[in-house]
């Protein structure tokens, strides 16, 4: 019997004068649902209440963990962040995750810092924007050590995507490149730079910068090419033969 089946026959029975002989069989049912609903009421009231406590609480922490990096004490800072992060609501989770992979990375601790910066790109929960970021600090951070191919891996999507990260894995992309050696792809990378009139001044002006230095290592590849063309190859054994016999 659901309750406007119950509060209906109530209303009947009451007509009747038969309130008592209702209640004793309806009453519990009665009261089962207002205290049923005044649980739930009262639940969702000590929720509200205990999230506004766990921001409060986390909050403070997150704050005395920054404090802490401030003053130098970088250790105890991330050992702070690192709690926050296992033990805090979401949004202090990633927060003190991405200080805690800062800190890491400035304190030299770079491939400790990638890994946090991974952790965090591979993050559903975490948003799509700072994923990205993310990917692009873990790649900032590898860029010394990873070849061409692990960049590519990292961020290919982006640079070929519309994230307002593009510019970014474009500009490490080629940077990668030039440090191989590959000069063809990193001019590659750096014109797509340059053609998008949405680059930051910034990246526009590194990017410049490059090209500039691409031109001039290009032009001494083909100098040292032409060069070793024009070089005259020697024949050892008939140079060993005059050797032996100068007089004829």
């Amino acid at each position: 019997m659901v309750d406007g089946d119950i509060f209906r026959e109530i209303d009947e029975e009451i007509k009747r004068e038969n309130f008592a002989k209702l209640w004793n069989k309806y009453g519990y049912l009665i009261l089962g649902s207002a205290l049923a609903i005044v649980l739930s009421v009262a639940g969702y009231k000590y929720w509200v209440y205990d999230q506004k406590e766990q921001a409060q609480t986390f909050g403070t922490r997150y704050m005395d963990a920054l404090e802490l990096a401030s003053t130098g004490q970088k250790d105890l800072a991330q050992l702070s962040l690192s709690q926050i992060a296992e033990e805090g609501p979401r949004g202090y989770a990633m927060l003190s995750q991405m200080r805690d992979a800062a800190l890491k990375a400035s304190s030299g601790k770079l491939e400790a810092a990638a890994s946090e910066y991974d952790k965090l790109a591979k993050n559903n929960t975490v948003d799509p924007v700072l994923q990205d970021f993310s990917r692009i600090q873990a790649a900032m951070l590898r860029v010394d050590k990873a070849d061409e191919a692990e960049m590519k891996t990292r961020l290919g999507k982006l640079a070929d995507g519309t994230s307002s990260w593009r510019h970014s894995a474009r500009e490490l992309l080629g940077l990668s490149a030039y440090r191989a050696g590959n000069m063809a792809s990193a001019e590659t990378y750096y014109s797509q730079v340059l053609s998008d009139r949405a680059v930051p001044a910034g990246i526009r002006q590194r990017a410049e910068m490059m090209l500039s230095l691409i031109v001039e290592a290009t032009a001494e590849q083909n100098m040292g090419s032409a060069a070793a063309a024009k070089t005259p190859v020697v024949d050892d054994k008939s140079s060993a033969k005059k050797v032996k016999n100068p007089k004829k």
